[in-house]
């Protein structure tokens, strides 16, 4: 079996170069997945196995998430066309979406062999059963698990995911692997990943994996592959491609392990990606100060150029503030992609302010018609264009804005908080709860439970401004949590927060699921986008709640207290209106954008212009350039003519001087032949000479030419004998080398037959006389070592399985006794709980109702069960151990039946050992007896050659006696042949001369014809010579006068002047172009300009539209024109609340000015004045705090009912502190305020704390908080 192991593909989009709108980095992640398709498609696994990570981001765009969803899909099916099966495994969800698993599972259903999987499980193959436990997502783990510390979490977390490992190995039948996507504790991080690490580490135990013995561990999650050390079986793919720079330095791939028939892993190796590298370049100030000198100078004097080349390239220096003024930083940015680099990801770091704001919460809650509204008020022109320029804007602000998706009565449900300031753990049910008192002494912790708790839960905005100060002040409260559930409409919400005062807060919000009965987790992996949910969900920030529905003490009249220019800043928080902020800040910055870019295109302007006056007058200048080049073009002409004529002249000359040549050269010639005529005459007069010479002496070279032929005739005689006398002496020096041959043979035989003796006489040695009795004792010793082995495996096999029996019971044994000591501790418990019910004092404690108590009595009642329990653990120890004892019992007389003898088969095996060299002699012996036999027949037949050659070279040496005889005889012809071989070589130059004398007679005579002939020759020649320097003298005289009117240096002269003027001339052309160059720019600077101011009308427009936007988005603009619109339904709201409460007596009036001045110009300020039946009309803060309360409650309930139908809530509670300073008359009118709304809203659930006897006998229902030692306690 083959298996392919991938993980953590982050198909996705990362930072870096664009093309054609391609992220080329993504590119990079398709590149590596191809290539282990490439891989897959050689190597054809039996399974791929994908452990998780496939995407990168969770939340993408539409054109993003089809594309990646695309190259996934495409992936997985080409892996499952060249392989058995496929399992792609879910990693983390802020990688891994719950919706993009949903679309991929859905687009992969038709392909049978690929599992994707979303939960653990087993998924059974015919090759190996594949455990698959899943990224984990830690919310929907709060959900079931609520209230937990970090501490708490971490411990039940990993506990989850043990017993999890152990559960799936128990599914498991084939061969068992598991794949899984989460820490193991020794693996190396050294990868980037630390962003899920943050809050909370969830990690598969070594422990775990050991004692599961899994065949196989193939994990996803940590991105540097690896064999996790001391888990030799334990495999970290790694990704498939380098993301950031923590993976500089590192490998990429994936891996191929391999399994036996057995389904054992034999062996693994990795295969290493394309992918893409990073590099980092770090200077000190030294050397940013060599790089500002040289430029691109130093990045190719100090190597940068091979680091960089193709790979994404960041650089980190120090430097001086003096170098950081000088540093270029795109000029550097620039010489690094010429030097190769793919991308330079940073130089220096830059920060954004990501401006966020809750949106509009009016019932004017379109911005763009409210924008509009606001135009045509203020007759602006163009409106079109300026909402046309404004609707991006106000899109960009929408998408943060955080409005209710869900609509209904906002009601609690329960509070409950663990080591929460007073409380050590509390909880409160506001089922029941409509018109209630909270009561009880000061500091017991009224408002923490009944208003902070809330708030604190919901926002975390603590009074004191430190999030861990609600964390109750004792030694072992460690950790606090809050978990507040509410109701919106027909759904139900939960929200839990915990913090510890050392480690890491946790907030978890999630919805019940009637259908399951179980909680749905909605939170997010980060805290604050979190927190941003849960405004989401209310439609309210904690200002508006706390305005609205919760009025603590310190905020009471949080609206009416206020300044009159401030509340019109609270009334658009109220409202929801600061989105308008967002849009003014963003319309400031196009607007300054608009000037800017208006501002530079009018320096443009100018700066062009002025470039045309400094470019002075081309034109006349072009026209007198034009004249001086006619003038010496003509120049130019002239000197050319002049030219060819003093070219023709010295053409004629030199024409002259080759005729002189001519002539001089045949004088030469003339004269060579009459010197060398002399020589030859010379010559044939001395050959006439040596002929008459030779024909003198014709008589005596006869002579000598015939005593030769009489020597030859002598010779030809005595050759017959020299004949005879060569054979017979080859013949006899054929028997001579024929005899040494024969001796020779001889000698060697002889020499061979002594070594053979010698040889003979050394094999031959005494043998043992016990020889043979020792190799049958050896034989049979052999035999009985065989047997001895079967036992010693039988005895092992035997003893293996003792071992086995002894260590499954030893399993069984401790679960048993671990299960009996957790009963026992369980027992324990439960007897001092009913020690603690006995000494509680409650008189009925059969019928307690405290939460503490009712526990106790329910655990009470389970000892019986508990003791039954331990019961069976403890016979059910007994039953193992008897039965582990009785089979121990029965192996061991097994193996003493076997009769395994260690010692025996040790002597055995020694005795075999010594016994064996008498095999070796044995063998030795008969080696050495085929040798002799062969050494004798050898010497036998060396003797018969012996013999045969000695017979032979007798009859040799009598033939070569005979033979001897005859040579001496024919001695003599040979010394005669030799004398007259000397005589006629003596004579033979005589014969040749002989020979030649009819020649020498011809020669003569031809010798004498040509002497005269050549005496003729030389008088013509002689004429002729005459002739030839005669004419030389002529021309040689001629040339002379031509050559006074005309030099050399003439020429040279004119072509000097030729090129002075062509160089000048080219000057001028130059000149020319240079200002048809500048009559081109001045065109184009003008087409240009015109250009400029058109976009400057444009760009003018587009000022004036921001403009616009700006007052529009200011607080002065559209945000005043809704409150002043709102303005009027607040008031004829709380007038109508108000006179219910007082009759018709009072009313509330509010009034809009321009009188605050700022440093940014007026301000608009809202007055509230109270009217009052018979009296004067005063501002707010002139009341009484009867009129204060009746006004200020009133205020809230109207703010409250324009906010609710904003946001699609109504709010259903109102928790109320009684405010301080109220006289008798205040406090009665508190009362009736509060009776007042709870007949106008009969759904809300008011809640007030009051310490009057006298407020409290008119609320139906009433909550008393006291403290005890254990804590504040809720008595209802």
């Amino acid at each position: 079996m083959k298996i392919l192991h991938t993980a953590d593909w982050h198909i996705g989009q990362f930072k870096g170069p664009v093309v054609d709108g391609v992220n080329l980095r993504s590119q990079d992640t398709v590149k590596c997945l191809e290539y282990m398709v490439q891989v897959a498609i050689e190597e054809k696994p039996d399974i791929v196995c994908v452990s998780g990570d496939i995407f990168h981001q969770e939340q993408v765009g539409p054109v993003r998430y089809s594309d990646e969803m695309i190259t996934a899909t495409n992936i997985i099916t080409s892996l499952a066309h060249f392989s058995k099966y496929v399992i792609v495994m879910r990693g983390t969800p802020n990688h891994d979406g719950a919706a993009q698993f949903r679309v991929l599972e859905r687009m992969l259903l038709n392909i049978r062999n690929v599992d994707v999987v979303t939960e653990p499980g087993v998924i059974k193959t015919p090759w190996a059963d594949i455990a698959c436990l899943p990224g984990f997502d830690k919310q929907e783990f709060r959900a079931k698990f609520p209230g937990l510390s970090a501490d708490e979490e971490n411990l039940a977390w990993t506990k989850y995911i043990s017993d999890m490992v152990f559960a799936l190995r128990a599914e498991c039948e084939k061969t068992p692997i598991l794949m899984a996507h989460y820490t193991v504790p020794g693996c190396n991080m050294e990868s980037g990943q630390t962003s899920f690490f943050t809050n909370f580490e969830p990690v598969i135990p070594r422990e775990a994996l050991m004692a599961a013995r899994y065949e196989a561990v193939l994990l996803g999650h940590i991105h540097r592959p690896q064999i996790i050390e001391g888990l030799d079986k334990v495999f970290y793919s790694g990704a498939i491609n380098a993301m950031n720079f923590n993976d500089e330095g590192q490998d990429r791939g994936f891996w191929i392990h391999e399994f036996n028939e057995k389904g054992t892993l034999v062996k693994g190796y990795k295969c290493t990606t394309p992918y893409r590298q990073f590099h980092t370049i770090t200077w000190d100030p030294d050397e940013v100060g060599d790089y500002i000198r040289e430029g691109a100078m130093y990045l190719h004097r100090t190597g940068i150029s091979e680091d960089v080349t193709d790979k994404i390239v960041r650089v980190r220096y120090s430097c001086t503030s003096e170098q950081k003024k000088a540093l270029n930083i795109p000029l550097l940015q620039k010489n690094l992609y010429e030097l190769g680099a793919f991308y330079v990801a940073d130089i220096e770091a830059e920060s954004t302010i990501d401006i966020t704001n809750r949106g509009l919460l009016s019932e004017e809650s379109d911005p763009r018609l409210n924008l509009k509204k606001w135009l045509e008020e203020k007759t602006f022109k163009n409106p079109d264009k300026i909402v046309e320029l404004a609707e991006p804007i106000i899109a960009e602000a929408m998408k943060q804005s955080t409005t209710a998706e869900i609509h209904g009565v906002f009601k609690p449900v329960s509070i409950s908080v663990r080591n929460y300031r007073n409380y050590k753990e509390e909880s409160f049910d506001f089922s029941d709860i409509s018109f209630c008192t909270i009561n009880g002494v000061n500091g017991a912790g009224k408002s923490s439970l009944f208003m902070d708790a809330i708030v604190d839960c919901l926002f975390e905005e603590t009074r004191e401004g430190d999030c861990k100060a609600w964390i109750r002040g004792t030694e072992d409260a460690r950790s606090g949590s809050i978990e507040f559930i509410f109701d919106i409409g027909e759904k139900r919400f939960r929200v839990v927060r915990t913090r510890t005062k050392s480690g890491k807060p946790t907030l978890n919000l999630s919805q019940y699921q009637e259908e399951s009965a179980d909680w749905m987790n909605l939170s997010k992996e980060r805290i604050v986008d979190t927190q941003a949910e849960i405004e989401k969900l209310l439609g309210m920030d904690s200002m508006t709640f706390r305005s609205c529905a919760l009025i603590m003490q310190d905020q009471y009249g949080l609206f009416l207290q206020a300044k009159k220019d401030e509340r019109i800043a609270i009334l658009g928080n109220l409202l929801g209106l600061g989105i308008y902020g967002v849009m003014e800040l963003d319309a400031r910055k196009k607007l300054a954008d608009a000037r800017k870019e208006l501002a530079s295109k009018k320096e443009a302007v100018r700066i062009k212009t002025d470039f045309i006056k400094a470019q002075g007058n081309p034109e006349e200048e072009l026209e007198t350039v034009e004249k001086d080049i006619h003038k010496k073009q003509e120049e130019l002409e002239n000197l050319d003519e002049s030219r060819r004529k003093l070219l023709e002249r010295q053409e004629k000359i030199s024409e002259a001087e080759k005729e002189s040549e001519k002539a001089r050269s045949e004088l030469k010639e003339c004269s060579e032949e009459c010197s060398a005529m002399e020589h030859d005459l010379e010559y044939s007069k001395q050959t006439l000479t040596a002929c008459n010479n030779l024909l003198e002496m014709a008589d005596v070279i006869r002579e000598k030419a015939k005593q030769h032929s009489e020597l030859s005739l002598q010779l030809s005689g005595v050759e017959k004998d020299v004949i005879k006398y060569k054979n017979a002496k080859e013949t006899l020096n054929g028997y001579t080398e024929e005899a040494d041959r024969y001796q020779r043979l001889i000698d060697k035989s002889k020499f061979r037959n002594d070594q053979i003796r010698n040889q003979i006489s050394q094999l031959t040695f005494k043998i043992p006389d016990d020889l043979e009795e020792s190799l049958d004792t050896l034989a049979k010793q052999r035999e009985e070592i065989e047997h001895q082995q079967e036992k010693r495996y039988l005895y092992s096999t035997a003893q293996n399985e003792l071992h086995e029996i002894d260590s499954s019971y030893s399993q069984k044994i401790s679960g048993a006794e671990n299960r009996r000591d957790y009963r026992q501790k369980r027992i324990i418990e439960i007897r001092q709980q009913e020690e603690f019910m006995k000494n509680s004092g409650c008189p009925d404690i059969e019928s307690a109702s405290c939460r503490f108590l009712s526990k106790a009595v329910e655990d009470v009642k389970s000892l019986p069960v508990e003791l039954d329990n331990l019961k069976k653990c403890e016979e059910e120890i007994e039953i193992l151990t008897s039965e582990r004892d009785k089979k121990i019992a029965d192996k061991q007389e097994e193996i003493g039946r076997i009769g395994y003898d260690p010692k025996r088969l040790a002597i055995l095996t020694a005795s075999v050992t010594e016994l064996s060299k008498y095999e070796r002699i044995k063998k030795t012996v008969e080696q050495n007896k085929l040798e002799i036999a062969r050494l004798e027949a050898e010497k036998e037949s060396n003797d018969k050659n012996i013999g045969q050659c000695e017979e032979n070279l007798l009859q040799v040496k009598s033939k070569a006696s005979e033979i001897t005889e005859t040579v001496n005889e024919l001695s003599e012809s040979v010394d005669r042949q030799e004398q007259i071989k000397q005589q006629m070589a003596h004579l033979q130059t005589y014969v040749e001369q002989e020979k030649e004398l009819p020649v020498y007679e011809e020669r003569k005579q031809h010798v004498l014809e040509r002497i005269e002939s050549m005496e003729k020759e030389r008088e013509r020649l002689t004429d002729r010579k005459f002739i030839l320097s005669s004419q030389l003298t002529g021309m040689d005289t001629m040339l002379e006068k031509m050559k006074e009117t005309f030099s050399a240096n003439m020429v040279e002269e004119t072509d000097r002047q030729i090129r002075s003027n062509k160089e000048t001339l080219g000057e001028l052309q130059i000149k020319k172009g240079v200002l048809l160059e500048r009559l081109e720019n001045i065109d184009t600077m003008r087409d240009e300009i015109s250009m400029l101011n058109n976009g400057i009308a444009v760009t003018a427009g587009r000022a004036d539209c921001y403009e616009a936007l700006k007052q529009a988005f200011s607080q002065d603009g559209v945000p005043h024109q809704i409150i002043r619109n709102i303005i009027p339904h607040i008031t004829d709201t709380t007038n109508n609340i108000l006179g219910q409460m007082t009759g018709g007596t009072m009313g509330v009036e509010f009034v809009m000015e321009r009188t605050v001045k700022g440093k940014d110009g007026d301000k608009a300020t809202l007055d509230v004045l109270i009217n009052e039946y018979g009296k004067t009309t005063l501002p707010y803060a002139s009341k009484s705090g009867g009129e204060k309360v009746k006004a200020s409650l009133a205020v809230i309930l109207a703010l409250s009912e324009i906010k609710a139908t904003a946001a699609g809530i109504q709010l259903g509670m109102l928790f109320i502190d009684e405010p301080p300073f109220l006289d008798d008359e205040g406090a009665q009118a508190y009362v009736d305020a509060l009776e007042t709304i709870r007949d106008r809203y009969s759904d809300v659930k008011i809640m007030a704390i009051t310490h009057d006897d006298a407020m409290k006998a008119r609320f139906g229902q009433a909550v008393t908080v006291i403290k005890t030692d254990d804590g504040s306690k809720v008595i209802y």
